[in-house]
């Protein structure tokens, strides 16, 4: 009886939400609460001036799986199902006589509905994209289609320049430094990352622990020349060590951290992504200016003096299980399923679930295709 009650109680909220009802400044506007909103049709229930017809119910059931439909073959069901659906207008007409509708937290839901509900009648006018834009787009965004193979690097670097006089001293402290290395396991990142914080010389890699990201065979010579290049094709398995490395500028240990195998995918393989990133792009533009466009229109001000007088508290949360009350973060009440087609008050069980609501712009896909290779390495 609880949790019939308590459905119940979470209903008539789902159902204030959508009986808000709130007017325009102009005064001019209110919302539509009847049910049969034209008038029309045969009647099976009927109440005040309002009423459930033949014609809506065929289209109920019509719309119904053949499994939920084969619920409702003897009369007494389909009684049920009517009185399901007048149980929920006669509530709304209750909410509505009780002021529900001016509630702020059901203004604030509603609210989030109807932004929600305009989101979706944009992306019903969007136009068709053309192939034309989409070899535009993959002409201009080829560098994410089309890449050589790369490899990530992690380095100790030893200072020791061709005309250096202690050139042969430096390379005795480098040969020490790669025996180190090799006495670790090929998996222990965390003692050749030590090495590299308290020997390496590299300015550029030595803040990121030797990291040499990914780079290509081209990238590896133009940085740091052809002979680190050549070695990094011999390394295999995470965690391989190079031989001394000999340059120009001084002498490099290598590790390997993982390789990412060259891309090459045509405009045809990629199409359908392309098209999908072109679709965001043009519902994100949109979205921005009509909230520009809005602002405008309605007077929008922001006063940044005030702004800046609003205080947060800063107070770290207390830990879970010392106080702390453990929860959902705050929102809008999830409504529960509702009954039989998706309009009764039966509870659980009783009808499918409801469809899912309409989202506002969101990430776009992933700009690289899916497939390839990761960093063994996992960083």
């Amino acid at each position: 009886m609880k949790t019939k009650s308590r459905s119940v109680a979470l209903l008539v909220f789902a159902i204030a939400v959508c009986v808000t009802g709130c007017k325009r400044s102009s005064g001019s506007e209110t919302m539509n609460f009847k049910h049969n909103k034209e008038g029309k049709g045969t009647p099976v229930a009927t109440w005040d001036d309002d009423s459930i017809t033949v014609e809506e119910l065929n289209k109920r059931f019509a719309e119904m799986s053949p499994f939920i439909r084969a619920r409702y073959q003897t009369p007494e069901q389909r009684k049920e199902y009517v009185e399901n659906l007048v149980r929920v207008e006669l509530l709304v007409e209750e909410a509505r006589r009780r002021g529900l509708q001016n509630e702020p937290e059901v203004i604030d839901a509603a609210k989030k509905m109807m932004v929600q509900k305009l989101i979706q009648k944009l992306d019903e006018t969007k136009a068709p994209i053309s192939d034309a834009e989409i070899s535009e787009y993959y002409e201009k965004h080829k560098a994410e289609y089309v890449k050589p193979e790369t490899t990530r690097l992690s380095d100790i670097f030893i200072a020791g320049p061709k005309d250096d006089p202690n050139r042969a001293a430096r390379k005795k402290v480098a040969d020490d430094l790669l025996n180190k290395a090799k006495a670790n396991k090929p998996t222990d990142s965390a003692a050749f990352i030590a090495l590299v914080r308290q020997y390496s010389e590299d300015p550029k890699t030595k803040p990121l622990d030797g990291d040499m990201r990914f780079l290509t065979e081209a990238e590896l010579t133009s940085q740091y020349g052809a002979e680190v290049a050549t070695a990094s094709v011999g390394l295999k398995q995470l965690g391989d060590l190079s031989p001394l490395v000999e340059t120009q500028q001084g002498f490099y240990i290598l590790r390997f951290q993982g390789r990412q195998a060259a891309v090459n995918h045509s405009l045809d393989q990629v199409k359908t992504q392309i098209q999908s990133r072109i679709s965001f792009d043009r519902r994100q533009q949109n979205f921005n200016k009509l909230v520009d466009d809005l602002k405008v229109q309605f007077n929008y001000k922001l006063e940044e003096g005030n702004l800046a007088k609003v205080q947060i508290d800063t107070t770290p949360p207390p830990t879970p299980g010392k106080g702390a009350v453990s929860g959902a973060p705050p929102g809008m009440p999830v409504p529960p399923a509702p009954g039989p087609g998706g309009a009764g008050l039966a509870g659980p069980g009783k009808g499918p679930p409801p469809p899912p609501m309409p989202a506002a712009p969101g990430p776009p896909p992933p700009a690289n295709p899916p497939g390839q290779a990761k960093s063994p390495s996992g960083r």
